[in-house]
Formats: structure tokens, C-alpha cells, sequence
């Protein structure tokens, strides 16, 4: 998370407008949504801390099949409160959203080696590598790179993947370097060193790179789709990209029309995010619209990245981060959390449908954080026709359109009543009660009582070697 400034309460749009599902995958959300719509060696090298509770180490389990694959999606500052205002919002209270079908479920508790809250590198390091990381761990503790991961590797899982022949890619919202996707191709000092980070993504050459971040790609001098390069060292990245054979495409029409047998992809959809910056919160067209409308949304972008690896003969991994549910959380944007969050669902529709038609990929769905402390209640909403500004022990609290404007409507329930709900907020940052890890596929299994944020790392290892990290094949 960044510094906030203080935040403004424009005036937003009278009703959430839900973004719409691409049409090419439409189909494949709504057959998995229809299923529940109406459902009633080193130091460093740490595993989850002594005495704590998680899952029991299980038997070797018996070679994954080459395909065997795995989805990490990573839906940023999202605490079971943040599902439960999705849930509400799209499916009413009698619905299930993908994210409840999913059947493995565990408490999540992700300190770090300093802090007892995660922030986005810490945790993003503890996903990739399957050791406890500091706060300001990007692949390297106390300036140091990790010796060795979880598994005993010299690299983090996606790279341990990529020696072993499968297919790679990562998605976000945000920078394609920020933590949450950086942190699994590359490793360096400081979190803010984007520069560093996006020539190393380049360099370990993965299938498939989607997000924001255009500007790091550029050389000073060289202006872009979206902007001018921040490159010191004179590096093109784009042109190098398509040197190496990548497609580049840059807008959600351009993404729309990337054709079947794309081996390499390569999408840049915003200078830095494809989603409002706090500083432009200030600004009432930052409030009524904080989605850049050129960009894809998050389900657009796993959907484009799961055709081009889901026929990978040795299989994939794919990381999927949604920084906007973080974010907006952190600028307390109640509609954009919801908005996002919305979309973060219908991922985990496509990667559930592709898990449950499959039999041999793994889906893991967390957070680190949960973002702004996001509440949602209905005491003092019902038949009001405006929720207050704050409550009694002065928590912001948000309608629809803001402080003091109706309430939000959830989608109707089992009996067609549609009943109001408000947002109330704790904080401007990351936050670490109600977080919960669920999942499907053969590395699920992991995901039971209460897990540490390295076992991310196991239950997707386990997903794509058939084995926990350490246990011998």
C-alpha cells in the first residue's frame, strides 16, 4: 500500500454499473455461476512458525500428470467482509458467488518476519518463495536474496515451474511489476526499483505478461501508447518483447483480438494501473469512474492468459493478482471494491470451470491483507433513503454513491426483495483479521484449519509436482 492523502467525497454515480463479462467469455462464466446462483535448509528459509496450526503433512502423494497445472489468484486486500459486499451485490444474500464453491477453505494468517500485517512484497515473497519474508522483502531478505525456497530450489516456484517445462504468466491490474506478479519473476532491493523488475520479468521470457506499467518498459525520450518512458538505462523493453516473438497489444480491443495460437503475449494497458490513483481521488471524474475504460478488466485478462497456456503439454502456472480490490480499499471507494471484486468472481468462475473440466489443475484463491477494514451493515438502512456519514463511534460509512447517499441494494432474494446494506470502514491501509484461502484441484487439499501464507507456495507446488515442497518424488 502507498501513503494516502486525505480522501474526497465527490458526488459518484447514482447505481454501481457492474462491468460487463466479455462476450467470449460469457458462456464459460455463467455455466459455473448458474451451478449456485440460488444455492441455499536456510535461516531464511522458514515454515510455518513452531506450534502453529496447519495442515498435517500428508503422505507423498503419486506423480502429477505432465499436464498438472496451477492458477494462483490473488484478489489484493480482499477479507471475507469484502466477499461478503460482492455477494450482496451480485447474487443477493440467498446466492453463492464462484468464490463460495469453491471446496476447500482455510483461515489465513500471513505475519511477517517483522510485522505482524502483510504488505504486498512481504506477502507476494512469502507466495513465491514458501518462506516467512520481512515488509520490505522483494525476493530478498535484509538486502540478501533468498538462498533457497520451500522447496529446497535456488528459485521461486514460477521459475522452478519453467525449469521443469510448463508454461508461465501473470496478470495485474496494477503495474504488471507491482509485488503481487513481480515479486515471482524477480528479485530486488526495493519494491519501488520498477525499472530492474521489468527487465528481469522479460528475461526469464514467460508466455504471458498483462497489466499496467508501460512506462517501464520505455526509454526516457520514447513516448508510448499510454505515455512517456521512465527508462534510464535506454532499453526498450517493447521492442525487445517483440524481438523475442511476443504480441504486444495495449487496449481491451486489442486484447479481444489476440488469435487462437498465440504462444507469446505481451499486454500494456496503462502507463502505471489500469485503475485510478489515490491522487486522483480528489477529483470527481476519479470518483465516478475509477476504471481506466480502455483497459481490460482483471476477468478479461485471466481469460486472454488462460487461452494461451491452458494447452501447454507439460502444463502452466498461472498468477493473477487484482490490485484494485487493494487499492480502492485503501482509498475507501466503496463502489470500485465492490466493482472489482465482482470481476475477481468471475476469474475464479473461469478457473474453476477449467479446473472442474480438467481434473489436473490446481486453483488457489487468497489475500494478504485485508485492505481498509471494509464492513458491511444493515441496522440503520432499512426503508432510509440515506445512510449516515458516519457511525456513532465515528466510522465512515458509505451508500451507494458515498457518505449520506442511498444505501446499496443488494440483488434480490430468494423472495425478490431487494434489501439495502452499507459500507463502513476501519482504516486507509492493510489490515490483517478475515482472511481466508479456498481452493480446488489436487493442491487443495492443503487448504484446511489454519494456514500460514507460505503454504500458498505448498498447496500450489503440490498442484504442479504432485508432491509437498521438501518430500522426495
Amino acid at each position: 500500500m502507498r501513503s494516502l492523502p486525505a480522501r474526497d467525497r465527490s458526488v459518484l454515480p447514482a447505481a454501481i454499473r457492474f462491468a460487463r463479462v466479455p462476450a467470449g467469455i460469457a458462456s464459460a462464466v455463467a455455466a459455473v455461476l448458474a451451478r449456485g446462483a440460488c444455492a441455499g535448509g536456510s535461516p531464511l528459509a522458514m515454515a510455518a512458525p513452531s506450534g502453529a496450526a496447519g495442515p498435517a503433512a500428508a503422505a507423498p502423494a503419486s506423480a502429477a500428470p505432465a499436464t498438472a497445472s496451477a492458477i494462483f489468484l490473488h484478489p489484493d486486500g480482499m477479507g471475507a467482509n469484502t466477499w461478503t459486499a460482492a455477494r450482496l451485490a451480485a447474487v443477493g444474500p440467498d446466492g453463492r458467488l464462484a468464490w463460495d464453491r469453491l471446496p476447500a477453505v482455510a483461515v489465513y494468517v500471513g505475519p511477517l518476519l517483522d510485522r505482524v500485517t502483510a504488505t504486498s512484497n512481504g506477502g507476494g515473497t512469502s507466495h513465491a518463495w514458501g518462506v516467512r519474508a520481512a515488509a520490505d522483502s522483494f525476493g530478498r531478505i535484509g538486502g540478501e536474496r533468498i538462498p533457497r525456497a520451500r522447496s529446497g530450489a535456488t528459485v521461486p516456484l514460477m521459475i522452478e515451474a519453467r525449469q521443469a517445462g510448463k508454461r508461465i504468466g501473470v496478470v495485474n491490474t496494477a503495474s504488471v511489476t507491482d509485488a503481487g506478479t513481480g515479486v515471482h519473476l524477480a528479485d530486488v532491493a526495493s519494491r519501488r526499483d520498477h525499472a530492474s523488475i521489468a527487465a528481469q520479468m522479460l528475461g526469464q521470457e514467460p508466455e504471458v505478461m498483462l497489466g499496467g506499467g508501460e512506462q517501464w518498459f520505455l526509454p526516457e525520450g520514447v513516448t508510448g501508447r499510454h505515455g512517456a518512458g521512465r527508462r534510464t538505462d535506454g532499453r526498450n523493453l517493447v521492442e525487445e518483447a517483440r524481438a523475442k516473438g511476443y504480441l504486444v497489444v495495449h487496449t481491451a480491443e486489442e486484447l479481444a483480438r489476440v488469435p487462437a495460437g498465440t504462444r507469446r503475449l505481451l499486454g500494456l494497458f496503462a502507463a502505471e494501473d489500469t485503475f485510478a490513483d489515490f491522487e486522483d481521488f480528489a477529483t470527481a471524474d476519479a470518483q465516478a469512474q475509477p476504471f481506466l475504460p480502455g483497459a481490460p478488466r482483471y476477468d478479461a485478462m485471466v481469460a486472454a492468459a488462460l487461452r494461451v497456456l491452458e494447452d501447454a503439454p507439460r502444463g502452466f502456472l498461472l498468477v493473477a493478482e487484482e490490485e484494485a480490490t487493494d487499492n480502492l480499499g485503501g482509498a475507501n471507494h466503496a463502489r470500485g471494491v465492490i466493482e472489482a471484486a465482482t470481476g475477481a468472481d468471475r476469474a475464479i468462475a473461469l478457473a474453476e470451470a477449467l479446473a472442474a473440466r480438467r481434473g489436473d489443475v490446481t486453483v488457489v484463491v487468497a489475500s494478504d491483507s485485508d485492505c481498509g477494514g471494509l464492513q458491511v451493515g444493515g441496522d440503520d438502512v432499512d426503508g432510509g433513503t440515506a445512510v449516515a456519514a458516519a457511525d456513532e463511534n465515528g466510522a465512515p460509512i458509505d451508500g451507494a454513491t458515498g457518505p449520506r447517499s442511498a444505501p446499496f441494494l443488494a440483488a434480490p432474494d430468494r423472495a425478490g426483495r431487494r434489501l439495502p446494506f452499507a459500507i463502513q470502514w476501519a482504516a486507509s491501509g492493510d489490515m490483517s483479521g478475515g482472511l481466508v484461502a479456498r481452493g480446488t484441484g489436487p493442491g487443495a487439499r492443503l487448504l484446511q484449519g489454519t494456514i500460514d501464507s507460505t503454504d500458498v507456495y505448498s498447496a500450489l507446488y503440490l498442484g504442479l509436482f504432485g508432491r509437498e515442497p521438501g518430500l522426495k518424488p
